[in-house]
């Protein structure tokens, strides 16, 4: 998970909300509300979705957790707004909807993004981000310090802070 190691720089303040796009089981969106966020979850797989509402109210955070159905390739529900403490996506890559996350943050609010890259690939896949790709994005997201950019190994992270 990108997050690992990302736990202070998180920001400390009352009614945090946090966002997972293609959310899948929502293992993200279950240790964010464990961390206090309120979270808004969206997958395209209705079967993802109800796992995921089935192990928050297994843990007790089903009041933290607003998970739902949506298909969010070419881009977000019309609902999804910002601003946002924490905007997570994990293995999913559309360049459209990466290029809208920054915006989505508060100020102090921070981006973590991981894909499957072809940097350091053990094979090429049609699902793999170019080598630099997630830099690229980094460096062109306005209003935003760049925290972490790993690629490697066959993966890329990009973790971003918003400033102001």
């Amino acid at each position: 998970m990108g997050l690992v190691g990302l736990e202070e720089a998180l920001p400390r303040r009352a009614g945090r909300r946090a966002l997972d796009v293609a959310c899948g089981l929502g293992a993200v969106s279950l240790w964010a509300a464990k961390q206090g966020f309120v979270v808004d979850a969206v997958d395209r797989s209705a079967v993802a979705i109800s796992r995921l509402r089935e192990n928050a109210v297994a843990l007790g955070l089903d009041g933290l957790v607003r998970a739902r159905v949506a298909d969010v390739a070419g881009a977000l529900p019309a609902d999804v707004i910002g601003p946002y403490d924490l905007v997570v996506c994990q293995r999913f890559r559309d360049q459209t909807v990466l290029r809208l996350l920054p915006e989505l943050l508060c100020a102090d609010g921070v981006l973590v993004v991981t894909v499957l890259s072809a940097a350091g690939a053990a094979a090429p896949s049609r699902f793999a981000a170019g080598a630099g790709e997630l830099s690229h994005l980094a460096r062109t997201a306005q209003r935003c310090e760049v925290l972490r950019d790993v690629e490697g190994n066959g993966e890329a992270t990009i973790v971003l802070r918003r400033t102001g």
